[in-house]
């Protein structure tokens, strides 16, 4: 460990109140007993030994607290040193160092928090980048788990060309759904980007959707964005998108404080029967990750599909 790290682990710690109070206390006392033990401060300026406490406090405990030792030290330094028995100084030579003196602490203080910011904010941005690479990896690994779990049903195919067709379009909606979460950088995504990257290939003109502006959690967006997709996909080559009278509502609301529920009402399209056999997107339709909820119903009259996502927790809308 370098020099550097430690500088940077004692400016990121929190000290309590009665560790900042002591350490002001001896950021004045010891330079103050120094200067007195040298000369009284009978010669030259009686000030320059607190210039570098006044620096390092303010660069570890902040410029609160360096503007009260740069305070602490004008008093000592005046009313112990300059002019002890606490006379307050009378002549000009003495408040022009006054002032020249409350000009240079207030630079050090100065310096000090630009320092300090400065060690904070990459300390901070080296978290970011941390965190940025652990959920690139999360969200690299699951997305290829979940091309290998769309791939494998390859085996099962009867027709080539239509499995490529499916494959490809969930491939893209796995692409939208990434782009939203940027790969990693956000935590969490609209819950209207959501639905309009779903939504975006089969058209607008017989979807309605709507509901209360709110982010959904990261680890809820992929699978959303994937369920609504093959939603959309089956509704276009089987239900209600795939007749010109066709529509479909997309309505969903919070509940609680942790959840949105999404529910998917198909109407105007063919009489609807249950599958006889689970095909390819079966696995996107089911629970997992922030999607905790998932059931669909094929009732004759359309598809009614309700999905429950979690909410991002630093979501405040």
């Amino acid at each position: 460990m370098t020099w550097f790290d430690y500088i940077r682990r004692a400016v990121r710690a929190e000290p309590s109140l009665r560790e900042c109070i002591v350490r002001t206390f001896l950021a004045v006392a010891v330079p103050t007993l120094m200067r007195w033990a040298i000369d009284r401060g009978a010669s030259g300026s009686p000030f320059v030994l607190y210039f570098p406490a006044i620096q390092m406090i303010t660069t570890f405990l902040g410029w609160r607290w360096g503007a009260a030792t740069a305070l602490g030290s004008g008093v000592a330094g005046t009313m112990i040193l300059m002019h002890p028995g606490c006379v307050p100084p009378s002549t000009l030579p003495e408040f022009v160092v006054l002032v020249l003196f409350a000009l240079s602490a207030g630079t050090m203080v100065f310096v000090g928090q630009l320092l300090r910011s400065s060690i904070l904010e990459n300390a901070k941005r080296a978290r970011q980048i941390e965190d940025f690479n652990s959920e690139l990896q999360h969200r690299t690994k699951n997305a290829l788990q979940m091309v290998r779990a769309l791939a494998s049903q390859a085996a099962k195919a009867t027709d080539p060309a239509e499995f490529y067709e499916k494959l490809a379009g969930r491939l893209g909606a796995l692409a939208k759904a990434n782009e939203l979460l940027r790969f990693g950088a956000r935590k969490s995504c609209d819950i209207d980007e959501i639905v309009k990257g779903a939504m975006a290939p089969f058209g607008g003109e017989q979807i309605r959707a709507g509901g209360p502006p709110c982010q959904v959690a990261g680890n809820a967006c992929t699978p959303l964005m994937m369920a609504l997709h093959e939603l959309g996909t089956n509704a276009h080559k089987y239900g209600a998108l795939s007749r010109p009278g066709g529509r479909i509502d997309l309505r969903w609301h919070i509940v609680g404080n942790r959840e949105v529920e999404l529910v998917w009402t198909e109407s105007g399209g063919p009489p609807v029967s249950p599958p006889t056999h689970r095909g390819l997107g079966s696995r996107l339709m089911t629970a997992q990750g922030g999607m905790p909820k998932v059931m669909v119903e094929y009732r004759p009259e359309g598809v009614v599909c309700t999905i429950r996502a979690l909410l991002d927790p630093r979501d405040e809308s």
